[in-house]
């Protein structure tokens, strides 16, 4: 498994690997053990449904093996940041096709302690209720950056996915935060 590199642009691996994989779409195999569960965990925090994200998550990277072609590295974009920005496009897709997702998953697949005890899993449980409760006071846009930092994204990382700039994700990132911030302060209840 390859390391997640810390600059902003697909690692020399990553470039070796989709030289590869044009050639033999199999040697794509690598890449995605790196990425797929960073995108099924966002597919599922925007489905709440095990099968759908595990879908979504399929046609992500059959997308990106068929595409692959047109990936083309660019300063600020990292490979991640290209395959989420197509798992972006087909949950609009989804959305647009099905109205009954929804928005939070339950929380007990969110919680990734390996073995909490009982009152830790309790605390967690319940912060987690909080913040998926306050989480529904967002406008989808700063929903979807909370989301992506969730995941691990750093700022560069979202502004590309989300075909933006850096200063309005900052900006709508920092009104997010505020929000949340007032209202799990106000003791949102889920």
């Amino acid at each position: 498994m390859y390391a997640q590199m810390p600059d902003n642009t697909a690692s020399d691996d990553e470039l070796t690997i989709i030289a590869a994989a044009l050639r033999d779409p199999a040697a794509f195999a690598p890449l995605y053990e790196q990425h797929a569960p960073d995108i099924y965990r966002f597919c599922y925090l925007r489905l709440g449904q095990r099968e759908a994200a595990d879908d979504l998550t399929a046609k992500t990277f059959i997308r990106a093996i068929e595409r692959l072609h047109q990936y083309r590295p660019k300063s600020g974009a990292t490979f991640r940041s290209w395959l989420f920005a197509i798992a972006r496009n087909l949950l609009a897709d989804e959305w647009r096709r099905r109205r009954d997702i929804r928005l939070i998953p339950p929380i007990e697949d969110l919680t990734h302690d390996d073995y909490p005890g009982p009152e830790q899993l309790a605390i967690h449980l319940t912060e987690m209720d909080r913040l998926r409760a306050a989480l529904q006071y967002l406008p989808d846009r700063q929903r979807e950056i909370v989301e992506l930092r969730m995941v691990g994204f750093n700022t560069d990382e979202i502004a590309t996915t989300m075909n933006t700039t850096i200063a309005a994700v900052k900006s709508a990132q920092a009104r997010a935060y505020r929000t949340l911030r007032e209202h799990l302060s106000e003791g949102v209840e889920p």
